[in-house]
């Protein structure tokens, strides 16, 4: 007898959505675990394209019902041109993801920023 499986579906979101932001690389990917009681790592560069600066990510995961799914960025932040982030997966067959970072120019969020900074 055939059995629905049951997934489990996590979105994560960093930085800030700005009026101008234009979609800079995304990707998706799925791993079958060899154990589903060990840790799984998966580590990802997002990157802008020249001249723009990553304004924000978005990043889902899907882990079978029982499976958990933590996210962390690992080096980089807003405002940078590259973000590495870290999806860790465990008591799960599989994880399959999906990404996409966003983008202004570096001029504009200068902009966006100083003026943030000075209103605060």
């Amino acid at each position: 007898m055939c059995y629905p499986q049951l997934f489990e579906k996590k979105n994560f979101k960093i930085g800030i959505e700005y009026d101008h932001s234009l979609p800079m690389s995304g990707g998706s990917d799925r791993y079958r675990h060899r154990n589903n009681y060990d840790p799984f790592f998966v580590t990802v560069t997002a990157s802008a394209k020249k001249g723009y600066v990553i304004s924000y990510l978005e990043v889902s995961a899907i882990t079978d019902a029982s499976g958990e799914v933590s996210f962390e960025v690992i080096r980089g932040q807003t405002g940078s041109r590259n973000i590495v982030f870290q999806l860790v997966s465990n008591h799960s067959d599989f994880l399959a993801y999906s990404y996409m970072a966003y983008g202004i120019s570096e001029e504009e969020y200068k902009k966006v920023t100083s003026v943030s900074l000075a209103s605060g």
